[in-house]
């Protein structure tokens, strides 16, 4: 975890994404210049794809970050909750690099076809949520108290799909569906959650005596880091791994703008 934290800090503190306005899509195919029109469906990807890369290394960053912070705090029932978090992060984001990467996106030539879904998959990765906010933002309580589950395309991606496609990626992640299942007994007001404030008993004791501390002590921490720290690794190392692999897509559409490379897209395809 060491590792994969060390490869996030040390990208770039930040960046920016910008996006042409519809009227200027409409006017560049108004206009008959095809290579203009292809040039902006290309750069609204590029920066889809920037925005998607970025997003994700950044909040993997601030996971990662109060990860470490619980574990040196001995802060056990924070610890597990990050945890989880990081498998949930690690799930999502092989669901749509998987996604990505059954198209064919190398370029400068695209398929009309591939590109439409990658920004279909890039919609639903930005505006993907299980609430109603606009409601919200509109300040309409009405509507929200009737139904503030999100509607129509709007709707995340259900983190147990996500989990079940991570499951199946390789050997390594054949038990992430019981670790999740683990870590979120832990994130819930459950048995295990009530333990990282329990200490670990050391001997037997008369009437099942036992002690409710705010710090349980090394024992406990000891237990909880044995059958959770495998898999908030995982978690963390996966999504840094996916990242890597998604990032020299992004430098090659980067020399692609920089080196004003023409960039064709077959509608018919």
């Amino acid at each position: 975890m060491e590792r994969a934290y060390d490869v996030l800090l040390a990208l770039p503190e930040s960046d920016s994404v910008t996006f042409f306005k519809r009227h200027e899509h409409q006017k560049a195919l108004d206009s008959g210049d095809q290579q203009a029109a292809c040039w902006h469906l290309f750069w609204d990807a590029y920066n889809w794809l920037k925005l998607f890369c970025y997003v994700s290394a950044f909040k993997a960053r601030q996971l990662t970050a109060a990860v470490v912070h619980a574990y040196n705090t001995d802060n056990f029932l924070a610890w597990t909750i990050l945890g989880r978090s990081t498998l949930e992060y690690a799930a999502v984001s092989y669901y749509f690099f998987r996604k990505i990467s059954l198209l064919q996106m190398k370029g400068p030539h695209f398929a009309g076809s591939h590109l439409k879904a990658f920004e279909e998959l890039m919609l639903q990765f930005v505006h993907g949520t299980r609430f109603n906010w606009p409601d919200l933002l509109a300040g309409d309580r009405d509507r929200l108290s009737k139904d503030y589950p999100p509607s129509g395309s709007s709707k995340a991606v259900n983190v147990l799909t996500a989990i079940k496609h991570l499951s199946r990626r390789d050997e390594r992640y054949h038990d992430v569906e019981i670790a999740y299942a683990m870590l979120s007994d832990f994130a819930h007001p459950n048995m295990a959650s009530h333990a990282t404030v329990i200490t670990m008993p050391t001997g037997p004791t008369d009437g099942h005596e036992s002690e409710v501390a705010a710090n349980p002590g090394p024992l406990r921490g000891e237990f909880i880091m044995v059958i959770t720290l495998p898999w908030v690794s995982t978690g963390v190392g996966t999504t840094v791994e996916l990242l890597m692999q998604a990032f020299p897509l992004l430098e090659a559409w980067l020399d692609y703008v920089e080196q004003g490379a023409t960039v064709t897209i077959d509608f018919g395809q």
